[in-house]
């Protein structure tokens, strides 16, 4: 009986997940048309959470392209998000905000202050406790910062 109630619910998920437009996950083309290339990694998708269909009516509780849902957000903080929940709402903005400060920041050592990727990697890293990681958290970065530098300020000469 479970498993009729499931498939004829009026509460089962109906509608093809406009993030990864029904495909389970986020894909290169998907971040991009969402315009969040430094912020998500290809992968399953957060917003349906790889089903490929989410209800309808979620895009009114929150914006497909909320960076702060991605798949390692904690289970109850994603229900929250879906459901609308304002302070959960909120400490995605928050979330959003000092994600792009970071960004912003990146952009400014570079600019202004002329570091490379490696030199702003190494600037991040400067209270890194542990030597084993620290080479590949460093190159995680400095690829990440190309990134930044690449989209970001290429980005915004274009403007």
């Amino acid at each position: 009986m479970n498993l009729f109630k499931g498939l004829f619910s009026s509460t089962s998920p109906s509608k093809e997940c406009p993030r990864c437009l029904g495909k389970g996950h986020v894909d290169w083309d998907d971040i991009k048309r969402l315009k969040q290339e430094l912020k998500w990694k290809p992968g399953s998708c957060a917003y349906c959470n790889g089903t490929g269909k989410v209800h309808p009516g979620i895009e009114e509780n929150v914006p497909v392209d909320t960076s702060y849902l991605v798949t390692n957000l904690p289970e109850g903080e994603r229900k929250r998000i879906l459901a609308g929940n304002p302070e959960a709402l909120e400490r995605g903005r928050s979330y959003e905000d000092r994600f792009d400060v970071f960004i912003d920041q990146v952009k400014f050592l570079h600019l202004i202050g002329k570091l490379t990727p490696a030199q702003i990697a190494e600037f991040y890293m400067i209270d890194e406790r542990n030597p084993e990681s620290y080479e590949t958290k460093k190159q995680e970065l400095e690829e990440y910062f190309e990134k930044v530098i690449k989209l970001k300020v290429t980005r915004d000469q274009m403007e």
